[in-house]
């Protein structure tokens, strides 16, 4: 093993000038891949997902928000993900619903396709003023966005990754190319990074 574990962070206690005693944390130093370990972890990633089985320990934690549409084919993905979301049942008749709730980025802003979607909009806001929860679920079109906590496994965004890197939906680009920027994302993408 040649990596360097990671430090955790440390509470410092000093005297202030004025006699008082102050704490504060001092960051931790991150985890240090090892040449040689990396290379046996890319070996292991790259051969499948039998010796690849270390990625299910490294999770990442992110809120993400997107439309109803992706979040219908990323919940095609069970194993390794666990989410929390807003919840429509007990969120959407408490604010106001508005044109940035959604994403209309496929209609444009303009002509017949603004009258649309302005009229989209207000209609159901007008069922939630109603307290008609019922017609607005039905009606909700599938650009709603939805915010989730998710946790996810770097065995999971593998899959992911590889699975919908050049999918049609345009928010599954977004999603890999932020996967990327990962902490060692070679270990999910398959390909190694330029030494900085």
């Amino acid at each position: 093993m040649d990596s360097e574990p990671p430090e955790e962070a440390d509470f410092a206690i000093h005297d202030d000038e004025d006699g008082f005693v102050n704490g504060e944390w001092e960051p931790p130093i991150p985890f240090r891949f090892g040449s040689d370990d990396h290379a046996l972890a890319m070996k292991l990633a790259n051969a499948g997902t039998d010796h690849g089985k270390f990625l299910r320990q490294i999770v990442v934690w992110a809120d993400i928000t997107a439309t109803q549409t992706w979040w219908s084919e990323f919940d095609t993905y069970r194993m390794g993900v666990e989410k929390n979301s807003e919840s429509k049942m007990h969120t959407l008749m408490n604010r106001e619903i508005t044109a940035d709730m959604f994403d209309f980025s496929a209609w444009g802003e303009d002509g017949f396709d603004g009258f649309v979607i302005g009229r989209l909009v207000s209609l159901c806001e007008e069922l939630r003023v109603c307290g008609d929860f019922d017609r607005l679920l039905q009606i909700l079109p599938m650009s709603f966005l939805q915010k989730r906590t998710c946790m996810i496994s770097y065995a999971a965004l593998r899959n992911m990754y590889h699975a919908r890197r050049n999918h049609k939906l345009k928010e599954w680009h977004t999603f890999c190319d932020w996967i990327e920027t990962l902490p060692y994302s070679e270990l999910i993408t398959g390909k190694e990074k330029a030494n900085d």
